[in-house]
């Protein structure tokens, strides 16, 4: 799901040469913008172990779930700039740090229900009990960004517009000066 906004990662950079304090603003204003998804998100994901075999404390453990964190990235790509649709980048990017919360919502999104793990390690019921108690793979991230999108991007949008307008009238400002 992807909200185009042209020359963001530019005109913040560029903001950020002329005023840094201004960016700090900036980039504060639209972490707390993105922020009620990932609150949302957080909400969605089931409070107790959704499987029992993954009720314990190691790295796929319930009990080892950070929560869902908003980041904001506006470094230039560092790779495949050259190839087609590779041009874009991620602005605002709201992710998921741990192992057992990737592992839930996206468990049998690849390949279906089949374990590829060896014969003792093999769990046949684990996708199908999955998506009878939490639904489908996408269960919380995907479903939940869908529903709240559509705020999060006008919020960000009036955000772009704010930092255009300084932008502009500072710009406007230092070459009439010149």
């Amino acid at each position: 799901m992807k909200a185009q906004v042209v020359g963001l990662t530019e005109t913040l950079r560029d903001l950020n040469k002329l005023d840094k304090e201004l960016s700090k603003e900036i980039r504060k204003d639209i972490r707390k913008a993105a922020q009620p998804l990932a609150d949302k998100i957080n909400q969605a994901i089931p409070g107790g172990a959704p499987l029992s075999g993954m009720n314990h404390r190691g790295r796929t453990g319930w009990n080892n779930r950070k929560k869902v964190a908003v980041k904001l990235d506006t470094r230039r790509p560092r790779r495949h700039v050259d190839r087609p649709g590779r041009t874009t980048l991620n602005v605002v990017r709201i992710t998921t740090k741990d192992a057992p919360t990737a592992i839930v919502d996206m468990a049998g999104r690849a390949g279906g229900n089949a374990s590829r793990a060896p014969e003792p390690r093999r769990r046949p019921n684990f996708v199908p009990v999955l998506n009878s108690r939490l639904g489908p793979a996408s269960r919380f991230m995907w479903p939940t960004a869908e529903d709240k999108i559509g705020a999060v991007q006008a919020e960000i949008m009036d955000i772009v517009q704010k930092v255009e307008k300084i932008m502009n009238r500072d710009l406007k400002n230092t070459y009439r000066s010149a």
